[in-house]
């Protein structure tokens, strides 16, 4: 389209979705990565919601990710005594109204299909960890451990929570945004098949302090992950590291949990492939952007695992990013964008996103806190009256997220995998102020406290 560059710092899910959907609009880009490949085995699953699929789907990954990724079909939900305390089906009810499923696979899986899909890879460019970015002229300057230094007109930081990208903006900025709270930690880890653990398959134990979380996908493979409180809340970017010696004391605390008749949580680890213990903070910080520099995915907003909807979250942002840099280009004629015009580009993207991610990263964390008996009464509600929820307000709960997510105006538009029988309207449960209805529905069949969904 013209000769604007983008520097894409980190190849994540925001970083790798950016640089194919700049390719395929035609503008030129580099991705910059730390590590010494694209996809490294991490332990990570990653939850794909309609809301993701539909924008893999429109940059033409979708019938890849769909080999490899299975969906959810049923969610089970037992206390720490193994007692069940409710479960419900997914899949048909989130079929028909999204077009898609709600899905897993290793997080490492998405990135290798992102990175199959670039046509042009010798602009992915491995073991450049970035030390400094700076403004000069109208460009900016990547500079890297190795020496090297990279020009482009705009910078954009994928590169997760711990984000060089943000720390160079905020020195440039002279200003730090450090709000960002951990509540909690997490052990991930992807398990052989174990037992008779069937794909499709849901599995959560909901304990004071503690949620597991255990899914089957494709071939009987186990995704899972065992997410504990803190002993404290901290606050800032000073996080918590942990051993080995802490993750085995964590694991033998916990290896009695049941899963599912004849399964404790033991079972999986002991038959693990692979695990990674690590805190999860989570925020939506007030600054995306500063001058030339911009952020996505998890450095500009993290999300508690638990909703799913962290990566699925990060590829919108950069699917909108991707579309507003293009409509700027178009605008101008094809000529590199002024600062002003670069600033408008970012806010627009902030503007589009900000208040939606917002809403999700609260969610998550009441999700999370709810399941982990933060207080009395979700230890309550949990034990005592979620069981009473109709099965399918449950699911429309679970999967209104889907419904509002960002779709691209510069890629095709393709049918979904599954014929939709509910418009785009009834499947947002007429849209986030409508899920009143569901809290309504919920409270005349089981005394559900409205709030309780009202705020989801």
């Amino acid at each position: 389209m013209s000769s604007f560059k983008v520097a894409i710092v980190g190849g994540s899910v925001a970083g790798l979705t950016l640089a194919l959907h700049l390719e395929k609009l035609g503008i030129d880009w580099v991705l910059l990565e730390r590590h010494h490949e694209i996809a490294p085995q991490l332990g990570a699953s990653i939850n794909l919601a309609p809301n993701g699929l539909q924008l893999l789907n429109q940059l033409g990954c979708f019938e890849d990710v769909d080999q490899k990724a299975y969906p959810m079909e049923h969610v089970t939900t037992r206390n720490g005594n193994g007692t069940i305390l409710y479960g419900f089906d997914i899949f048909d009810r989130v079929r028909v109204r999204h077009g898609f499923d709600i899905c897993f696979t290793e997080r490492r899986i998405l990135l290798e299909i992102l990175h199959s899909h670039i046509k042009n890879k010798d602009k992915v460019m491995t073991n450049q960890k970035i030390t400094r970015i700076d403004h000069v002229g109208d460009k900016v300057q990547l500079s890297t451990n190795e020496g090297r230094a990279f020009g482009a007109d705009i910078a954009v930081g994928a590169d997760g929570i711990h984000s060089r990208v943000r720390g160079e903006m905020w020195r440039i900025a002279s200003k730090e945004d450090p709000r960002v709270n951990t509540e909690y930690g997490c052990i991930f880890g992807i398990s052989n098949p174990t037992n008779d653990l069937k794909a499709g398959e849901d599995f959560q134990v909901h304990d004071k302090g503690l949620m597991l979380g255990v899914m089957i996908g494709s071939d009987e493979v186990v995704y899972w992950f065992l997410i504990f409180a803190c002993p404290e809340i901290l606050l800032g970017l000073d996080f918590p590291r942990y051993s080995e010696d802490d993750e085995a004391a964590m694991v033998k605390a916990h290896s009695q949990k049941l899963v599912k008749d004849g399964t404790v949580f033991g079972d999986l680890y002991r038959n693990k492939r692979v695990s990674h213990m690590t805190p999860l903070p989570h925020h939506c910080f007030d600054r995306w952007h500063y001058k030339r520099i911009m952020c996505v995915g998890d450095s500009a907003h993290k999300f508690n695992p638990v909703n799913g909807q962290g990566g699925c979250n990060a590829i919108e942002s950069s699917i909108a990013l991707g579309d507003n840099i293009h409509a700027a280009l178009r605008a101008n004629d094809g000529k590199p964008l002024s600062d002003k015009q670069v600033d408008a580009v970012f806010q627009q993207t902030t503007e589009i996103r900000k208040a939606r991610v917002t809403a999700l990263v609260d969610e998550s964390m009441r999700v999370m806190r709810l399941g982990a008996w933060s207080n009395k009464a979700f230890e309550f509600i949990d034990n005592y009256v979620m069981w009473l929820v109709p099965g399918h307000v449950m699911v429309d709960l679970m999967a209104a997220p889907a419904s509002d997510g960002y779709k691209s105006s510069t890629l095709p538009q393709p049918a979904p995998k599954h014929n939709k029988t509910a418009s785009e309207e009834e499947a947002a449960g007429r849209g986030r102020v409508k899920l009143q209805q569901h809290a309504d529905e919920a409270n005349k069949s089981s005394w559900l406290p409205a709030w309780v969904f009202a705020k989801q």
